[in-house]
C-alpha cells in the first residue's frame, strides 16, 4: 500500500515512479498498472527514495478520483453503500473496543472503530521444541498455575495493552474492500465446483470444500442481509475477522467437519484460502465454459480474475502474518498460494520459491513435523489426517520445486516425521463418527484400500514414496565430493524398483496393454500415474552420472522413451474417456520436457559427427525412428495442451521450438556440395538411343552401368 514519504507525499509503485508517470496510490494495484497488464509489477517500496522538504508534513488529501470502468476495478463494493450513513447510528463493537470519531474523518472512517484498550496477545514465533530455553517453561505448568499470573512470560505479554495505531484502522479498511467481492460468491462458488468435478485437490478434497464455501456464503449473507449500508457492515465484519484472526481455534475429539469449518470461516486464512481455491480453479476452466459466458456477473475475464484471486490471497497471508497467525487453515492457504503462483508465474520464479520458504516455515513452526505421540488428544480425527496429506503435499512441493531449480530442499524427512496417509476417501474421513480404528478395517496391512480404487489417498502415498528417495537423488546430484557415486546410484535405482514392486496389484502398470489401447478409465490413469513418478526418479538418477561423471547410459535413453511413451499414454486414455488433457502442462513441462531433450540430443550426437556422444550405448535398432515418431507427437501436445495464460508457457514454446529445430536437423538430408558449372556431357556413345530396347523387359538398371559417367566431386 501507498505510505507517506518523509517529504509528506504519498509514495508511488514502483513502475509508475521509475516511468515519472502520476499514480493514484490505490493498493493493491494501481490504476494505471492496472489498465496497463502490469499488475505483477506493481508494488510499494517501503522506503522510496525521496529528498526531505524543509517544509513541514502534510497529511495528503483524499481527492475524489475518477472511477474505472467496471471490468478494471480492483475492489468493487456493493452499489447499497450510502455516504448517509454517517449520520446512522455506529455498528455494535465486540466488548473492549471502543470507537474513536474524528471530525476530519470521512464517512467511511467514522464507520471504522479504532482498537483502542483492545488486548492484544504475545505474538509466538511458533512451536518450540526440545533445546529451546522457553522449554523449560512446559516442566512447571502445573506449579505455575496457582500462581500469579505474572510469573508465566506468556501470560504476562498476553496482557500487554496496544495503543491504537493507524495499522488497525488500514487493516480493517483493506480488510472491508476484501470482503466486498465476496458479493460475487455464488458465480465464485460455481467456478470452484466445476473444477473440483474434473481435478479435486489433494490436500483439501471436494467435501471440506463445498462446506467451506457454504459457510463463507452465510457469513456474508448474516453480514449485509437487510442491512442500509453494506460498507459499514463490511467494516464490522473485518473487525470480527481480524480480532478471530489474533485468537487460537479450540477443538475437541468429538468435533464434527462441519462444525469446525463454521469455526474457522471468520478468519483471515479462511478468507484467503477461498480466493486461493477461486485462483487455482480458474486454471482448469475453459474460456468457453456456460460458467464464464453466462453467468459472469461483472464481466471480468478470467486474467481479472485470476489477479484479484491472486492479491487477496496475499494480503490475507500478510493479514495472518501480522496477528501472529499459526493455525491449520494458515497452513492450507500457503500450500494453495504456491500452487497458484506456481500455476501464474511458472516454478522457475523468484516468487513461487519465496513462498516456499515461508511454506516451509509455517510448517515447522506449527509443529507438522512432529510424530504422531505428539499430536493432542482433543484433535478429532478428520484433522489429524488432513494434518498427514498437509505434510505430504508440503514435501512433495518442496522436491518438486528443488529438483526443478537445482537448489537444496528445505523440508528434510530426518527432522519430520512422516507418515503414509490412510488409503480413504474424503468422504470417508469427514463422515461423523469415523475413527482410526473403524479406517482401518476397510485397509489391508500395508494401508492401502482393498477395493482397487484410485482415490487421493493413494496418489499421496505414491507422492511420499517417490518424494523420499527424490530427496536423496538431490543429496547426491548436489552434495560436493560423493565417493563411490555410480554404486550409490545403482542402490537407488534398486531401491526404487523394489519400491514400485510393492505397490498393489491395482496400482501395476503394462505397456504392452497400453500400446494396445486397453486403458481408459481412472483406474488406468492411477497405473499410469504410478508408473511414470518411479521411472523419473531413475531418469533424474542416471542424468546425474550425466553431469556429474559424464557418463551417458542406456538407462538414461530408455527411461526417457518410457517418460514420453506413457505421457502420450495418458493423454491418449484421457481422450478416448472424453476428458480434457487441461491439467497435463506441468507433466509435460517438468517430466516431458528434460525426457524430450535427452533423446534430442542422442539423435543429433547420432547424425552430427561434430557432437559426438560422451560414452555412446549400443541403442535398438528401431531407435531413430521411434525417437522421432514420439517427439513429433510430444512436441504437438505440448504447444497445444500448455497454454499461454499459464505460468510455464514460454518455457514450454521454447522447448517445442528447440525440438522442432532438432528433428528438422535429423529429418532433412545431408547437405552435398554440388559443382558450380556442369562442365561436360557424359561419353555416350553413337547411336546409344537406338541399341536401347524399350520395352517392358528394359533393365535400366543395367543401362546405366554401360554408360561411362565423368568423375564429379559428388
Amino acid at each position: 500500500m501507498a505510505i507517506p514519504r518523509r517529504n509528506g507525499q504519498l509514495s508511488s509503485c514502483e513502475p509508475c515512479r521509475k516511468a515519472k508517470l502520476r499514480c493514484d496510490h490505490q493498493s493493491p494495484v494501481c490504476g494505471r498498472c492496472l489498465r496497463t497488464d502490469r499488475t505483477e509489477l506493481c508494488f510499494y517500496h517501503p522506503a522510496p527514495q525521496t529528498q526531505s522538504r524543509a517544509s513541514p508534513i502534510r497529511v495528503p488529501s483524499r481527492r475524489s478520483r475518477k472511477q474505472r470502468p467496471n471490468n478494471q476495478v480492483t475492489f468493487r463494493v456493493d452499489k447499497r453503500i450510502s455516504t448517509a450513513a454517517a449520520q446512522g447510528p455506529l455498528p455494535a463493537l465486540p466488548s473492549g473496543l471502543s470507537p474513536v470519531i474524528e471530525d476530519a474523518k470521512t464517512p467511511c472512517d467514522q464507520h471504522l472503530p479504532r482498537c483502542a484498550g483492545k488486548k492484544r496477545r504475545n505474538l509466538r514465533p511458533g512451536l518450540f521444541g526440545l533445546v529451546s530455553p522457553q522449554d523449560i517453561f512446559s516442566d512447571y505448568e502445573d506449579s505455575l498455575q496457582g500462581d500469579d499470573l505474572e510469573c508465566d512470560p506468556e501470560a504476562a505479554a498476553s496482557t500487554t495493552t496496544a495503543h491504537p495505531t493507524d495499522s488497525d484502522s488500514d487493516h480493517i479498511q483493506r480488510g472491508a474492500r476484501i470482503l466486498s467481492h465476496l458479493q460475487k460468491i455464488r458465480w465464485f462458488r460455481a467456478i470452484i465446483e466445476l473444477k473440483n468435478k474434473t481435478s479435486p485437490g489433494w490436500a483439501l478434497g471436494p467435501a471440506l470444500t463445498r462446506v467451506l464455501c457454504d459457510s463463507m456464503e452465510r457469513m456474508y449473507d448474516s453480514a449485509v442481509g437487510g442491512s442500509p449500508d453494506t460498507h459499514a457492515s463490511l467494516l464490522h465484519l473485518s473487525l470480527q475477522i481480524c480480532t478471530n484472526t489474533s485468537e487460537d481455534i479450540r477443538t475437541h475429539a468429538a468435533m464434527s467437519a462441519n462444525e469446525y469449518i463454521e469455526s474457522i470461516t471468520a478468519r483471515w486464512e479462511t478468507v484467503g484460502l477461498f480466493f486461493a481455491l477461486l485462483g487455482t480453479a480458474l486454471f482448469n476452466t475453459p474460456d468457453s465454459d456456460p460458467v464464464f459466458t453466462n453467468q459472469n456477473p461483472s464481466n471480468l475475464s478470467k486474467t481479472q480474475l485470476r489477479n484479484i484471486s491472486t492479491t487477496v490471497g496475499e494480503l490475507c497471508c500478510q493479514f495472518c502474518n501480522s496477528a501472529g497467525t499459526s493455525s491449520d487453515p494458515f497452513c492450507w492457504l500457503v500450500i494453495q498460494q504456491v500452487v497458484l503462483l506456481t500455476s501464474m508465474f511458472g516454478d522457475s520464479d523468484y516468487r513461487v520459491w519465496q513462498k516456499l520458504g515461508d511454506l516451509s516455515t509455517i510448517v515447522y513452526a506449527f509443529g507438522l513435523h512432529r510424530s504422531d505421540r505428539d499430536v493432542k488428544p482433543s484433535l478429532p480425527f478428520f484433522l489429524v489426517e488432513i494434518r498427514k496429506r498437509v505434510l505430504v503435499c508440503a514435501y512433495a512441493m518442496d522436491k518438486e520445486l528443488a529438483t526443478s531449480l537445482g537448489r537444496p530442499p528445505r523440508i528434510c524427512s530426518r527432522y519430520c516425521h512422516l507418515p503414509l496417509p490412510l488409503d480413504i476417501s474424503y468422504e470417508e474421513m469427514v463422515f461423523p463418527g469415523t475413527t482410526e480404528e473403524t479406517a482401518l478395517l476397510k485397509l489391508d496391512a500395508d494401508g492401502w484400500n482393498t477395493e482397487g480404487r484410485f482415490t487421493v489417498g493413494v496418489k499421496l502415498r505414491v507422492v511420499l514414496m517417490t518424494s523420499l528417495l527424490r530427496e536423496s537423488t538431490l543429496e547426491l546430484s548436489l552434495s560436493p565430493g560423493i565417493r563411490n557415486l555410480t554404486a550409490k546410484v545403482e542402490d537407488l535405482i534398486q531401491e526404487c524398483r523394489k519400491m514400485q514392486q510393492g505397490l498393489p496389484t491395482f496400482m501395476r502398470w503394462s505397456a504392452e496393454e497400453a500400446a494396445t489401447g486397453a486403458y481408459h478409465s481412472t483406474q488406468d490413469e492411477g497405473r499410469a500415474f504410478a508408473h511414470i513418478e518411479f521411472t523419473y526418479q531413475e531418469f533424474l538418477l542416471h542424468r546425474i552420472l550425466l553431469k556429474r561423471l559424464g557418463v551417458t547410459s542406456l538407462g538414461l535413453i530408455e527411461s526417457a522413451v518410457v517418460i514420453l511413451t506413457t505421457l502420450l499414454d495418458i493423454i491418449a486414455m484421457q481422450a478416448r474417456s472424453g476428458k480434457s488433457a487441461i491439467n497435463m502442462s506441468w507433466d509435460l513441462c517438468y517430466m516431458g520436457l528434460p525426457a524430450a531433450g535427452v533423446l534430442t540430443s542422442q539423435l543429433l550426437a547420432g547424425r552430427n559427427s561434430q557432437i559426438p556422444p560422451s560414452s555412446p550405448p549400443p541403442l535398438p535398432a528401431n531407435f531413430r525412428s521411434r525417437a522421432v515418431q514420439k517427439l513429433s507427437v510430444f512436441v504437438s501436445h505440448l504447444t497445444s495442451l500448455v497454454r499461454n495464460d499459464d505460468g510455464n508457457y514460454e518455457v514450454a514454446q521454447k522447448g517445442a521450438k528447440f525440438i522442432r529445430w532438432a528433428l528438422d536437423q535429423v529429418l532433412s538430408p545431408p547437405q552435398v556440395p554440388h559443382p558450380a558449372v556442369w562442365n561436360e556431357d557424359p561419353d555416350l556413345p553413337q547411336g546409344w538411343l537406338l541399341d536401347c530396347d524399350l520395352t517392358e523387359d528394359f533393365d535400366f538398371l543395367a543401362w546405366c552401368d554401360t554408360v561411362n559417367w565423368s568423375q564429379d566431386s559428388f
